[in-house]
């Protein structure tokens, strides 16, 4: 094969200004972006979790959310939902808002500068845009963004063991960390050890190096493990998994829609590029491999695939890297902290608590412990809104029974014996989509409507 010319050596000047053309487009929108912190309405069943931890509940043994739960569940986020419950308490949703900028600029960052290490300006500054594109629909104030970007540092760091051979041991530290924070924590120990292997299968070290490479997802297992919660972090991950038929996050993708044709594409051109190219090394190899295991997996996993395949493409398309630059550096720092900056002084947009808060005054009219029956959307924004109230169905599954979601989903869906869950919850108000089934049928039995606004209705039972 020939040798290829190095990134922008034919038409340097484009090479040079598109990068940072694209860095300024991908500011804009992480501008617009950190301006809906609360786009999913899991935030606000995360901040109130966050104040029930800081006051009163332990982390070992947590109470329930509602009187509607009876699972015996282990938290699995409760690190960043402390954080963001005492981020709120101290600077209001502009401080929410300045976590949020600073999560998602700083994922940008800091794939585009693993990138760097593998390809040129141009292929790092295409391909992190191309994976923020695929991220959109996932990115918003909630604990999983934080899983997005510790797999980029588990790849970084392994990324480094393949050049230097030294075992990676901090990530060990960062097991215990992200096992605080979110649930997909396995899936870094998976790709450790899949990387391990791959490393040592690449160079091949004496034996007692290998045993210490194989030996730091072992140590990342038992650093998660260790957590406060321990070993029930486990069985936590294998009731996820199953219930994935309540939760559309959990679901296996479909690769063949609008949504996912980032990773789509990237795992296309992954595997052609690969298939083209001559001494495929087992590193490479690995790293496809986890991209499509996280392309197919789940919903959920989507935007890790897009972190590893954009590595295996950045590591075929752009072979002459270099290191980054202080200017390219400095032009990063302002990019991203221009994001910060200016995130907080601009309004916050699609707000889910925006389309109940002309129901605020009659639910503060209620008596303490009233039970309100609502969607899972709209619960999970009143867990947090009207903490006083008795919120049955809000959103976080891992509070519920198997028995009890299949009864709720039964309930929303008017199922043969939903009438007797809505006997059993007996609720005070309804809080529903004017036009869902449950709300039709509940009128039909006489419920009165005591306010409409949007495309909500507040319902009263029949005295």
């Amino acid at each position: 094969m020939t040798e290829r010319e190095p990134d922008g050596a034919r038409f340097p000047l484009l090479a040079r200004a598109t990068p940072l053309v694209l860095g300024a487009v991908l500011a804009v929108v992480l501008v617009a972006l950190a301006r809906r912190p609360f786009r999913a309405f899991d935030t606000y069943f995360h901040l109130r979790l966050g104040e029930e931890l800081r006051h009163g509940w332990s982390v070992a043994h947590p109470g329930q959310l509602s009187t509607a739960s009876t699972n015996d569940w282990a938290p699995t986020q409760w690190l960043p939902q402390v954080a963001l419950s005492w981020v709120e308490e101290a600077a209001g949703t502009p401080g929410l808002v300045v976590v949020f900028a600073l999560l998602v600029t700083g994922l940008a960052t800091a794939l585009y500068l693993l990138l760097r290490h593998r390809a040129g300006p141009l292929p790092a500054a295409v391909l992190t845009a191309v994976a923020v594109v695929g991220w959109l629909p996932s990115l918003s104030l909630r604990p999983q963004v934080l899983s997005y970007l510790f797999l980029v540092a588990v790849v970084a760091a392994w990324d480094r063991t393949r050049r230097t051979g030294r075992a990676p041991w901090p990530l060990v530290v960062l097991a215990w960390v992200w096992a605080t924070s979110h649930g997909m924590w396995v899936l870094g120990v998976a790709a450790s050890a899949v990387l391990a292997v791959a490393v040592v299968a690449e160079r091949r070290p004496p034996r007692r190096a290998a045993l210490a490479l194989l030996a730091v997802p072992a140590g990342m297992l038992v650093a998660a493990l260790a957590t406060p919660v321990g070993p029930r972090l486990l069985s936590a991950i294998l009731l996820v998994n199953s219930r994935a038929e309540y939760f559309r996050e959990w679901r296996s993708p479909e690769l063949m829609t609008l949504g996912a044709l980032p990773v789509t594409g990237l795992l296309v051109t992954a595997v052609l590029l690969l298939v083209r190219r001559d001494g495929v090394r087992p590193y490479e190899v690995a790293l496809l491999g986890l991209g499509g295991v996280f392309a197919l997996y789940s919903q959920r996993t989507l935007p890790l695939a897009l972190v590893v395949l954009a590595c295996v493409v950045a590591g075929v398309w752009g072979r002459a890297a270099r290191p980054v630059s202080r200017a390219e550096g400095g032009c990063l720092a302002a990019l991203a902290l221009g994001v910060a900056a200016v995130a907080p002084f601009l309004p916050v947009a699609d707000d889910p608590a925006d389309d109940l808060r002309p129901f605020a005054a009659e639910l503060d009219a209620l008596a303490p412990g009233s039970v309100v029956v609502t969607d899972w959307g709209s619960g999970g924004v009143l867990l947090w809104t009207e903490p006083r109230l008795d919120i049955p169905l809000h959103g976080y599954g891992d509070v519920y029974t198997d028995a009890e979601l299949e009864r709720y989903d039964d309930l929303a869906r008017l199922a043969p014996g939903w009438d007797d869950t809505l006997a059993d919850l007996a609720p005070d108000r309804a809080l529903l989509p004017e036009d869902s089934a449950l709300a039709y049928a509940l009128t039909g039995r006489g419920w009165s409507v005591r306010r409409q606004a949007g495309d909500l209705v507040l319902l009263a039972p029949p005295a």
